[in-house]
């Protein structure tokens, strides 16, 4: 596949599972997280589900309650995502929801996913048709949900990572102009992520590299930021990571350096456990109640803490930024 001239699908509007919306009404937004994951045969049963549906609307009612406006969902096609059930919590609950294609980490399918094998124009025209005509399995609905961005994930280094996928990707994203989050494991080979794909025509703007505050090297951070590339932070309620002497860190060094328009915030809560209803954990709420007030308590500056906690993913979005 030979990609041509960029043409943003949204013309300057974020694609949400409901429909375009304004970037600029998208005041709060959880960067990266996931709202329904449903059990996939063929692996492991560790693997994280969500699906208790009465629970996750209750929480999504708070975030909205709270002044969250908007959650960008990173669960891809054939590894648990539901878009119905993404359209109906969006709609019952007011959270503004942006949908994924693309792929995740391969322990999160069966082995015999059809990716893993198939050539990468097939991949990425899959990946092109959920974001221009809607996610597969939402084909049938009278207006299915569209993929407002494409996810995925990369192993611990690029080569180790599924070549087609990964191919795809990168040409989807050069062919429409939009958005790409990247998962990084724990920060890994962010600089080969960006070589990868600037080199085959993605600019740095249309990336977000997830999970950047696990690998707490400031003069990276700078580097990848000067490049273009958006970060994203979400280590906040993981003990193990050290958030306060990592990502606050990270957080007050990068928006002192002039850097705010280069960091996106979130809580990935993939697990039961970090959720307020399902596992007693701080929740989607989080960010709004307790990550914004110390970022106000940092005395960071309103514009440098609207673009941390929503401004900078909602241009993004858009394809424009």
């Amino acid at each position: 596949m030979k990609s041509s001239a960029p043409s943003v699908p949204f013309q300057g509007h974020v694609m949400a599972v409901s429909g375009p919306i304004s970037p600029s009404s998208l005041q709060v937004v959880d960067a990266h997280n996931h709202l329904w994951i449903e059990a996939v045969d063929g692996v492991s049963m560790d693997c994280p589900h969500l699906t208790e549906y009465d629970a996750i609307l209750s929480e999504l009612k708070e975030y909205v309650q709270a002044g969250g406006a908007a959650i960008v969902d990173c669960q891809p096609g054939g590894c648990g995502r539901n878009g119905t059930k993404l359209l109906q919590l969006s709609r019952e609950s007011g959270v503004t929801v942006i949908a994924a294609t693309g792929f995740h980490r391969r322990t999160y399918y069966p082995a015999s996913w059809w990716m893993w094998e198939a050539p990468s124009q097939a991949i990425a025209r899959y990946f092109i048709d959920e974001v221009q005509g809607g996610l597969r399995e939402t084909l049938e609905l009278p207006e299915p949900v569209r993929a407002g961005f494409i996810k995925c994930a990369c192993e611990s280094t690029v080569p180790d990572t599924p070549q087609a996928p990964l191919e795809a990707a990168a040409w989807a994203a050069a062919e429409l102009g939009i958005c790409v989050e990247v998962h990084t494991e724990k920060g890994a080979d962010a600089e080969g992520i960006l070589e990868f794909f600037v080199g085959r025509g993605v600019p740095a703007v249309q990336l977000v590299l997830c999970h950047m505050d696990k690998r707490p090297d400031l003069g990276l951070h700078q580097s990848l930021a000067e490049a273009g590339a958006c970060l994203e932070y979400d280590t906040f309620y993981r003990p193990k990571y050290a958030p306060d002497r990592n990502v606050w860190s990270l957080i007050e060094a990068m928006v002192l350096n002039g850097f705010d328009n280069s960091i996106a915030l979130a809580t990935d809560m993939a697990e039961a456990s970090m959720w307020a209803h399902l596992g007693g954990g701080p929740g989607l709420t989080g960010l709004v109640k307790e990550i914004r007030p110390r970022l106000e308590e940092m005395r960071l500056g309103t514009p440098a803490i609207q673009n941390l906690i929503g401004g900078n993913i909602a241009r993004r979005l858009t394809g424009t930024a």
